[in-house]
């Protein structure tokens, strides 16, 4: 019997499901509906076939989250948990309690009481969340006040008993006359939850484009703690298309893509401290008419975790490549005289997801699933690097608008973020490309961390700003459009110089400093004098002075950088009162 299980899950543990699937039904619907059917995960006994059998070492820096990172835990990955960097995860959602439409009551929670996985987060100091999941039967669930307090009280017991923190609603396909019935709902739940568990946390998975206008944003912001997209769904596994699940750009003529769904989000008045989008850790694989990029699908696709493309058994994915307009990347190969494509995410290509979630200023990241990397640590390392404070900022780096490399901007977009390399001498910022509607989409950019900041200069139209340089360590972009004409945008690739605190000469250039006083004089007048710490942070800047003032700094080492006569010098200074 076991040989049976363990075929079928072979089968599917990458993710797949082989029917052809006649209409779209996210991946948590269709996963958890195939898992399920599977007898022998209602057991303990599944889980020496799905944990990894590598032992990972834990993260051993002592790195502090700067973001949320939300990661659903599927009840199928129960064992996985033992490789999770605890640190790198500020919440962990336990999937799922699946409602009975008609009374309320669990069809079943899959072993919420007692699921080790609940466990450990809480003891690592995770946030420990329940995921509600209804996927069909919304009609008569919401024709009943006692099965929906049913479900409430239920969920309430639930999660005191376990000392949680709260829940996670995953209600699905729910019909558009429904929204208002969606919405009380909603509220009465939250304020239950609120006022029974003070500093509870009720979160909502929003779909990754809202078809029906489910969700009354306007009034939801104001009772749910959380949105989450689901940032994937944009190909899936009836696509007529193969293409990437968590499209971020535009890859072909489907333009729905995770930065257009973030945009959208907080153009209906979702507060960027409230909003998550959630990223794939899983992509398809389809059969296809050819090898070209796009191309048809001529059967159902089935999905695969980054787990089962780095393991790589099949021998099929040797030859990554990438997309240029989604930033995506894929696999092609030939079986049998059939071409399949296959299309996910890893550490390569989920940085420029993150690129966009750093930008926009969101609350941070959800992860479906938790444990579909598991036996690798790319994916943690880089949450550490993107998302911590042991994060770093590259000397080099391109970024783009929000419709990428090749696509269009949105419309009614406004954003602001700074950028800020570590240990910079000159920083700069060079376009490659630059095209806004004029007069009414524009991009400013500032010479320090905010919009406070000096005002390099601000762009609108066709004419290509350059190479922009910035005499601070950092630098603060602000974009704005309207709802009109949207253009391609801009490429623009940032560069800096390392600092040197080595001493040089220069010549109509010294520094007189004066211990008593703290004032250093200069024999010629430089264009602008720059004063950093020893760790290269900017400090202060003087404009066409002979002398400055640094009687107020603390005893320590610092770096003047002098600009005159188009030349650069630092200089090693030491304070001493």
């Amino acid at each position: 019997m076991k040989t049976a299980v363990l075929s079928t899950l072979i089968l599917f543990i990458s993710l797949s499901g082989s029917a052809q699937i006649k209409k779209y039904y996210s991946v948590h619907q269709e996963q958890q509906k195939f898992y399920d059917s599977l007898a022998i995960f209602q057991t303990g006994e599944y889980k020496e076939l799905t944990q990894s059998k590598i032992k990972l070492p834990k993260n051993t820096n002592d790195c502090n989250l700067q973001k949320i990172v939300f990661g659903w835990h599927p009840y199928w990955m129960n064992g996985s948990e033992q490789n999770y960097q605890w640190n790198l995860l500020s919440d962990l959602s336990y999937f799922s309690y699946e409602v009975d439409p008609v009374t309320g009551a669990p069809l079943t929670t899959h072993g919420w009481e007692t699921a080790s996985a609940v466990d450990d987060a809480l003891a690592n100091g995770v946030k420990v969340n329940l995921c509600v999941t209804l996927f069909s039967g919304h009609e008569s669930f919401f024709a009943s006040a006692e099965a929906q307090q049913n479900l409430i009280d239920n969920l309430l017991t639930l999660v005191q008993n376990r000392n949680a923190n709260g829940i996670n609603i995953d209600f699905e396909s729910v019909p558009s006359s429904e929204t208002t019935n969606f919405t009380n709902f909603l509220i009465n739940l939250s304020d239950q939850f609120h006022t029974n568990i003070p500093g509870s946390q009720v979160s909502i998975a929003l779909y990754a484009v809202d078809w029906s206008s489910v969700f009354d944003i306007p009034v939801l912001k104001d009772y749910i703690d959380l949105f989450i997209i689901m940032g994937y769904g944009y190909y899936w596994g009836s696509s007529s298309t193969a293409g990437p699940t968590g499209q971020l750009y535009k890859m072909y003529n489907f333009n729905y893509t995770i930065s257009r769904s973030i945009s959208s989000y907080l153009n209906k008045g979702i507060p960027r401290e409230k909003l998550i989008c959630a990223v794939p850790y899983y992509g398809i694989e389809w059969q296809t008419q050819s090898e070209s990029i796009p191309s048809s699908t001529t059967a159902s696709g089935h999905s695969k975790t980054i787990k089962a493309v780095k393991n790589n058994t099949s021998g099929y994915y040797n030859d990554k490549q990438l997309e240029e307009n989604s930033l995506s990347n894929y696999y092609v190969y030939n079986l049998s005289g059939n071409w399949h494509q296959t299309w996910v995410d890893d550490e390569t290509t989920m940085k420029y997801k993150y690129d966009v979630i750093q930008h926009q200023d969101i609350a941070g990241i959800g992860i479906w699933a938790l444990g579909y990397d598991d036996g690798y640590t790319e994916m943690w390392d880089l949450i550490r690097d993107r998302f911590s404070d042991c994060s770093t900022t590259p000397c080099q780096y391109t970024i783009f608008d929000m419709g990428g490399p090749a696509r269009n901007y949105y419309n009614n977009e406004d954003y602001t973020f700074t950028i800020s390399p570590d240990n910079v001498s000159l920083l700069s910022l060079s376009f490659s490309s630059f095209s806004l509607e004029a007069g009414f989409d524009s991009l400013w950019m500032y010479d320090g961390y905010d919009t406070n900041a000096p005002l390099v200069g601000a762009f609108s139209g066709t004419t290509n700003p350059g190479i922009i340089e910035v005499y601070g360590d950092a630098f603060t972009l602000r974009f704005h459009s309207d709802g009109g004409t949207t253009k391609s945008g801009w490429i623009a690739e940032w560069n800096c110089s390392p600092i040197s605190i080595e001493s040089t000469t220069m010549k109509n250039i010294d520094i007189y400093p004066n211990p008593a006083s703290g004032i250093l004089n200069f024999s010629d007048t430089p264009d602008k004098i720059k004063l950093y710490n020893i760790k290269g942070r900017f400090i202060k800047q003087y404009n066409e002075t002979k002398s400055i003032d640094v009687s107020g700094l603390p005893n320590g080492f610092y770096i003047l950088k002098i600009n005159s006569s188009n030349n650069i010098i630092f200089k090693k200074l030491i304070v001493q009162h």
